[in-house]
C-alpha cells in the first residue's frame, strides 16, 4: 500500500539583501497539496538579481517544478531567469524556459549556419556508411548469386523500368524537339543551321539523356523506395524480417539497387532514342533535311566514346538514387509525417547528388579529351 501523502502546505520566504532578493522555498511542493499557493504566485515582480534556496522541509515532484520553474521564469529579471538544476532536470523537457537572447542577428545567423553545416556533415557520414554497407553486401550477393531474390528484382524491374517507358520517352521526345528547334532559330542566322544536330547528338548522348531520366527517375523511383521501406518501418515489417532470421539489406535494398542498375542504363538508351527521334522531326520540318541525310550527319558529329561517356554515368546515379531512397527509407519512424519528410529529402538529396556527380564528371571527361 502506497503511504499517506503529507500535505504540508508549500510557502515562499523572501528575504531582501540590498538589490538582491532571496527566495526560500518550503513545504511539500506536490500535485496535491500546490494549490493554496498558485494565487499567489501570479503577481509579477521586478528584482535586479535573485538567489534560490530550499530549506529542510522542501519537497517536489513534477508539477511542483513546474510551478517553480513559471514562477522564476515570469520574474522581470535583466538576465535571463535563475532555475536550479535540480528543477530542470526534475521537470526535464516538459517545461521550456524562455530566455532573452543576448546575441546579435548576425551571431544568430552564424550559429544557425555552422549548426546546419553540422546536420550536412552526419547526414553525409550517414549516407555514405551506407553506401559502404550497401556496396559491401550487394558484392557479396552478386558473388554468392544463390542468395539473389530474382522474383524481387524482376518485379522491380517491371516497375522501374517498363512502366517509366512512356513518360521517358514522352519527356526525351519534347527536350528533343526543344532542343533543335532552339539551335535551328540560333544558327541559321550564321547560314549554319544544319550544325544543330551536331549539338543534337553530343548533348543528348553526353550529358541530357542519362541527366533527364536520372531525375524523373529520382522522383519516379527514389520516392517510392523511402515511402515504401518507411511505411513497412511503421508497420513493424522491418521487424518482422529481422524475427525471421532474414537481414533486411538482403530482403529490401540490394533488390532495388540491383534492379536500378540494371533499369536505368536501359532507361537512358530509350531516352537517347527518342530524343534523336524529336530532333529528327523538327530539323525535317524546319530545314527539310531528308531523314536519311540527319542520321549521316548524326553518325558523324559522335565519336565512339560520346555514347560511352553518357552510358556510364547510369550506372553510379542509379546506385545513387537507391541508396539515398532507401537510407530515408530506414530513417522513418514515428508516425505517417515522417514518411513524408524522408520521402521530400530523399528526393531533393538524390536530385542534388545526381547533379553534382554529372558536373564532376562531366569536368573530368572534358579534362580528359574524352
Amino acid at each position: 500500500m502506497a503511504p499517506p501523502v503529507n500535505r504540508h502546505n508549500p510557502s515562499i520566504r523572501t528575504i531582501d539583501a540590498d538589490a538582491k532578493k532571496n527566495f526560500v522555498f518550503s513545504g511539500h511542493w506536490l500535485t496535491l497539496t500546490i494549490s493554496p499557493i498558485l494565487p499567489h504566485l501570479s503577481k509579477k515582480e521586478s528584482v535586479e538579481s535573485v538567489s534560490v534556496n530550499f530549506d529542510e522541509t522542501f519537497q517536489c515532484d513534477t508539477a511542483g517544478a513546474l510551478v517553480i520553474a513559471q514562477f522564476l521564469s515570469g520574474l522581470n529579471l535583466e538576465k535571463k531567469s535563475i532555475i536550479p538544476d535540480e528543477i530542470k532536470s526534475l521537470i526535464g523537457k516538459t517545461f521550456s524556459y524562455p530566455e532573452v537572447s543576448q546575441s546579435s542577428a548576425l551571431e544568430q545567423s552564424i550559429e544557425y549556419i555552422g549548426h546546419r553545416s553540422f546536420e550536412f556533415l552526419e547526414t553525409v557520414q550517414s549516407i555514405l556508411a551506407f553506401l559502404g554497407e550497401a556496396v559491401y553486401r550487394t558484392y557479396r550477393t552478386i558473388k554468392t548469386s544463390e542468395t539473389f531474390r530474382w522474383t524481387s528484382i524482376y518485379a522491380l524491374i517491371e516497375t522501374i523500368g517498363i512502366q517509366a517507358i512512356g513518360i521517358i520517352s514522352l519527356i526525351s521526345l519534347l527536350i528533343g524537339a526543344v532542343l533543335c528547334f532552339q539551335g535551328v532559330r540560333q544558327l541559321e542566322k550564321f547560314g549554319a543551321a544544319p550544325f544543330a544536330i551536331d549539338f543534337l547528338a553530343v548533348s543528348i548522348l553526353r550529358e541530357l539523356s542519362v541527366l533527364m531520366t536520372a531525375i524523373v527517375v529520382a522522383g519516379r523511383s527514389g520516392s517510392s523506395f523511402t515511402a515504401q521501406i518507411g511505411t513497412m518501418k511503421l508497420n513493424q515489417e522491418v521487424d518482422a524480417i529481422r524475427m525471421m532470421g532474414l537481414n533486411p539489406f538482403h530482403v529490401l535494398v540490394i533488390p532495388r539497387i540491383i534492379a536500378l542498375i540494371i533499369a536505368l542504363p536501359l532507361l537512358v538508351l530509350v531516352s537517347i532514342i527518342t530524343a534523336s527521334l524529336g530532333g529528327m522531326l523538327i530539323i525535317q520540318a524546319t530545314i527539310e533535311i531528308p531523314y536519311s541525310e540527319f542520321w549521316s550527319i548524326y553518325q558523324n558529329a559522335v565519336q565512339k566514346t560520346t555514347f560511352w561517356t553518357g552510358m556510364s554515368k547510369a550506372p553510379l546515379f542509379a546506385m545513387i538514387i537507391a541508396v539515398i531512397g532507401c537510407y530515408r527509407g530506414m530513417q522513418v519512424k514515428g508516425s505517417a509525417e515522417s514518411v513524408g519528410l524522408m520521402t521530400t529529402r530523399s528526393v531533393v538529396e538524390s536530385i542534388f547528388a545526381v547533379i553534382i556527380c554529372d558536373a564532376i564528371m562531366s569536368i573530368f571527361f572534358t579534362a580528359m579529351d574524352w
